[in-house]
C-alpha cells in the first residue's frame, strides 16, 4: 500500500471516530443522521467506521445535522476559544486540512471555529469543488476568487467567477461549486457562523 493510500485510511479512520463521537453526544441515531443529511445509514455506518469516504458537501449536510462546523470533523486538535485582542497566524501556522479522495487544501485562516465567523483558503484542481449535490446550513458566506475559473450556482442558478470575482450569498440557499478549466483555482472564504 503506497503512503498516499495509508494515509487516507488512516484520515478516514480518525474521522469516523469524530462523527460518531458528535453524534453520540448529542444523543443522535445513525438513522436520525441519515434521514436528516438525506443519507444512507449504511453509509454512515461506514463512515463511522473509517470504511468509505465523503465529498465535503456531504460532510456538510452531515455537520448541519449536528450543529457542528465540517472542521470538527476533520481536525482533532482542541480549541480553547481564548479571545485576544489580536491573534495572528502565520502562514506556516495554518491549519491545513484534506478531505481524504480529495485534492482540495482547505486553510483555516481563523484561529479556531470559537468565533463568530470561519476564514478559510482553498485550492482546488480543475473540476473539484465543494459538493457534487447543492447543500444547505444556517448563515451567510462571502467568496473570493485568487485565482482561476470558479462556478458557484446557488438555488440551481450557475455564476462564473474569475480572479478577483467575489460572491456573498446566503447559506440557507442550496448551493455548490467547482473549479471551471483547466487550471487550480485558489478561493477565500468567509462563512458566518462557521459550518
Amino acid at each position: 500500500m503506497n503512503d498516499r493510500k495509508a494515509a487516507e485510511e488512516t484520515a478516514d479512520v480518525a474521522l469516523g471516530r469524530r462523527l460518531r463521537e458528535l453524534r453520540q453526544r448529542r444523543g443522535y441515531s445513525q438513522q436520525r443522521v441519515a434521514e436528516a443529511a438525506h443519507l444512507s445509514k449504511s453509509f454512515i455506518s461506514q463512515l463511522e467506521r473509517g470504511r468509505s469516504s465523503a465529498s465535503l458537501g456531504t460532510l456538510k449536510r452531515i455537520c448541519t445535522v449536528l450543529d457542528v462546523p465540517v472542521w470538527a470533523l476533520l481536525d482533532d486538535a482542541s480549541e480553547t476559544g481564548a479571545v485576544a485582542s489580536a491573534v495572528i497566524i502565520r502562514e506556516d501556522e495554518r491549519r491545513v486540512r484534506r478531505v481524504a479522495g480529495s485534492e482540495i487544501d482547505i486553510s483555516l485562516l481563523t484561529p479556531d471555529l470559537n468565533r463568530q465567523m470561519e476564514v478559510t483558503m482553498s485550492v482546488l484542481q480543475p473540476g473539484e469543488g465543494y459538493g457534487r449535490e447543492a447543500y444547505t446550513h444556517q448563515g451567510e458566506e462571502f467568496g473570493l476568487v485568487l485565482s482561476g475559473t470558479y462556478e458557484v450556482t446557488i438555488d440551481d442558478v450557475a455564476y462564473t467567477l474569475y480572479e478577483g470575482d467575489s460572491i456573498y450569498f446566503s447559506s440557507r440557499l442550496p448551493h455548490r461549486t467547482r473549479v471551471l478549466g483547466d487550471e487550480p483555482a485558489v478561493t477565500f472564504w468567509a462563512v458566518t457562523p462557521p459550518s
